[in-house]
């Protein structure tokens, strides 16, 4: 009994539904766009009013104040004023004090009058006001000390739970003395907020959570109101602009806490200005609803017309399609008879050379893809290494030669700097540039396969050295580094500077992802040992890695980050590092739950020849002569490299001259012999080789003479040339006393 066919959905249905899938997205698509493009206009346009009823009714209270300190000018101006204050009589001034309050308008509630020197003649409150003198005298002391010193001032402040804005203008005899300041606290009521307020906006002014003056006139709005609002915190100088949405009563608004004159030493208040934009919403909720029922009509005559034509070409296919689901099965001996003269009998005459074709072309294709791919993967990775190594090897040489100047400076600059903390600094940038030159034979070591300098090294040391050059960029970026190292862990014979390198970068990665996934980042650093091995975890609570990209983190040039932003060297030499030491390296992550790299390196009983350093060539007997009467031509491409080596060997006493090129050189050498050459490996036309096989054609004995350096990596031909010369190389950078016992070693000889 055959199986019961499977459900298929027809051509014409198929074209259908891809019809639909294709006219639905697109009116859905425009109706989102368009909507959001009004919506956020709408919100951009409610920012802008509410921005501008903030500017206006910050202006409005500026000119409220000059209009008061303009007012109480003129009141300090009067004769009786000043004659009163003159004789400092305080019955006289209180009652003076009090008829001008009585005269002003309610929101005057306080004025007072001190003293030239600080102390309070008189103070008057307006009755029925629990404002108590003493805490406005307090308040306003800075504004009454500016008056004091001669200038009329103005401010404003939160009291009592009200807002005030203050003046205080200074009291002068005709003859010119002070004597005194006349200051005036103006509460701001909710009358005074009707005539600072802007057209569609309301105006709060908050103490703590509590509503002093409101131009809205229902206080179970003010609750409902401070519900919604999420208020920053009592400090006024640290409150900073926020701009929320609320809805009272059914009307929504943008909502704007600030605080007024809160740059000044307690001085300012805090207020909510709120702009409805309710009108704008439902314009835009009726916009909406249009385009969605031009949408749907769209979609239904569109749909119509398709089934329409579909019903009229799908026919002849329904008669292709059986044929096909036999070849589908792998039957390719069928054949289908030409059954029009259109497109579709076409379509079978294709079908047919496309059958008799496919089945002999379908185990060849099968071979052919398999070796392929295994080519492909075995190209891919013999690429990624030569590209490292060629890149390493052609920065060394640009990398070697500016270090070699820095440190040679750098030490001049010590021999002869008295300032402990100039030398301090320089010695700092000595060891940087030594540090960068290891860097830039660690990178040689992982490129080219290289046994690393080992040494006994303490690995929770190594690591708070790392820590301590990375502190400033991980404290910037508000990064916590929590340390859990183990006690009386085994000294390892490694590399420092090559593992200096891994922990840099792991911590450069994880600092850089947390930086731009929160703000309270943290990274644990941990030193543990068991079964033989010391392992190191550095743990962050960044925004982790994906499943997918675990398997490749440690490629060459493989990374996550945009262009222009990293390498994908990082990890990949990092990985080789830690081989080359014996270890192993590790990622465990979950996405948004950070990443943990997991290093281990194995204990191992050092030796004199481990702890000298494998492979690692004796330092020459340092020799130094007197230069005096002896000649040297230094020939280096490089200017910085020719003032060093000219100024080094000029301390000593030798004649110097410096040549740029090899022909320079050769000129110079024509005009004169030479007790010693230092020449430069590689440098444009003529290089040291070349000049070295010159000479020993035309001149053998400055042949002899001659002392070679580079910055570059020294390649299997040049190492031959030097021992079949029997000739010297000095490596950039090389250190002052190096570079001179050089020297004093080919004069010796």
């Amino acid at each position: 009994m055959t199986s019961p066919r499977p459900f298929r959905l027809s051509f014409q249905t198929k074209v259908l539904v891809a019809v639909l899938v294709v006219l639905v997205p697109l009116p859905v698509l425009t109706v989102w766009t368009v909507s959001s493009s009004m919506e956020v206009q709408m919100v951009d346009e409610a920012r802008q009013t509410l921005a501008s009823a903030e500017d206006g009714f910050a202006k409005s209270l500026e000119i409220r104040s000059r209009n008061f300190l303009s007012h109480y000018q003129i009141e300090a101006n009067e004769a009786r004023m000043k004659v009163i204050a003159d004789l400092h009589d305080q019955k006289t001034m209180e009652q003076l004090l009090r008829g001008k309050l009585n005269e002003a308008s309610d929101d005057n509630e306080i004025i007072l009058f001190t003293t030239e020197k600080g102390e309070r003649l008189a103070a008057v409150t307006r009755s029925g006001t629990d404002l108590r003198s003493d805490d406005f005298e307090k308040a306003a002391a800075d504004i009454t000390r500016t008056a004091l010193a001669g200038e009329p001032a103005s401010g404003s402040f939160g009291l009592n739970g009200r807002a005030y804005n203050v003046v205080s203008v200074p009291v002068t005899a005709d003859n010119g003395p002070l004597l005194g300041a006349l200051t005036v606290g103006i509460r701001i009521s909710d009358a005074t907020l009707q005539q600072l307020r802007s057209p569609r906006t309301e105006i709060l002014l908050l103490a703590n959570r509590e509503v002093t003056a409101s131009t809205l006139k229902d206080s179970v709005q003010h609750e409902e109101l401070l519900k919604q609002i999420a208020l920053p915190g009592t400090d006024l100088p640290t409150i900073a602009r926020n701009v929320q949405g609320v809805e009272l009563n059914g009307e929504h608004y943008l909502a704007l806490t600030g605080a007024y004159d809160a740059g000044k030493p307690r001085q300012g208040f805090r207020y909510l200005l709120l702009s409805s934009y309710e009108l704008r919403l439902r314009s835009l909720q009726e916009t909406r609803r249009t385009l969605v029922g031009l949408s749907l009509a769209g979609i239904m005559l569109g749909v119509t017309a398709v089934w329409f034509f579909l019903r009229r070409i799908t026919q002849p296919l329904r008669e292709l399609r059986d044929l096909a689901e036999a070849v589908g099965r792998g039957d390719f001996s069928r054949k289908i008879s030409r059954f029009s003269n259109d497109e579709c009998g076409e379509l079978a005459e294709e079908f047919n050379r496309m059958t008799s074709n496919l089945q002999g072309s379908r185990s060849e294709l099968e071979k052919t893809v398999s070796t392929l791919k295994n080519t492909q993967a075995q190209l891919i990775q013999s690429e990624k290494l030569s590209a490292v190594g060629q890149f390493v090897a052609g920065v060394a040489h640009e990398l070697n030669n500016p270090l070699t100047a820095v440190i040679g400076f750098a030490d001049l600059l010590s021999s002869v700097e008295t300032n402990e903390k100039n030398r301090r600094h320089l010695d700092l940038i000595v060891k940087s540039a030594h540090r960068c030159h290891k860097i830039v034979q660690s990178l040689l070591s992982f490129a080219r396969q290289h046994a690393p300098e080992r040494k006994l090294v303490e690995v929770n040391t190594l690591v708070d050295d790392v820590l301590e050059i990375m502190a400033y960029d991980l404290r910037t970026s508000n990064i916590k580094v929590v340390k859990d190292f183990a006690d009386g862990l085994p000294k390892l014979m490694v590399d420092p500077h090559q593992l200096q390198q891994v922990f840099v970068n792991i911590l450069g990665n994880a600092r850089q992802a947390i930086e731009a996934f929160r703000r309270d980042g943290e990274i644990i650093v941990r030193s543990r040992f068991a079964r033989g091995m010391v392992r190191i975890e550095l743990q962050d609570n960044g925004p982790g890695i994906r499943a997918e990209n675990l398997s490749r983190i440690f490629d060459p040039f493989f990374t996550t980050k945009p262009v222009g932003k990293g390498t994908g060297l990082g990890l990949s030499l990092s990985y080789g590092i830690i081989q080359e030491h014996g270890g192993t390296i590790s990622v465990q992550s979950k996405v948004g739950q950070g990443a943990m790299f997991v290093i281990e390196l194995p204990v191992v009983e050092s030796s004199d020849g481990a702890r000298n350093g494998a492979g690692e060539n004796s330092t020459a007997v340092a020799h130094r002569v007197n230069g005096a009467g002896k000649t040297v031509l230094v020939v280096d491409d490089e200017t910085w490299i020719l003032e060093l080596s000219e100024e080094l060997l000029r301390s000593e006493g030798y004649e110097v001259a410096v040549a740029a090129s090899g022909e320079e050189a050769l000129e110079r050498i024509g005009q004169r012999k030479f007790d010693v050459i230092v020449s430069d490996w590689k440098m444009p036309g003529l290089n040291g080789m070349h000049l070295y096989e010159q000479l020993l054609g035309t001149d053998p004995k400055s042949a002899g003479r001659m002392l070679f350096m580079t910055g570059d990596v020294i390649n299997e031909g040049f190492q031959e040339f030097l021992r079949k010369n029997a000739r010297a190389c000095l490596s950039k950078p090389f250190a002052i006393e190096e570079f001179r016992a050089a020297v004093a070693n080919v004069i010796i000889k």
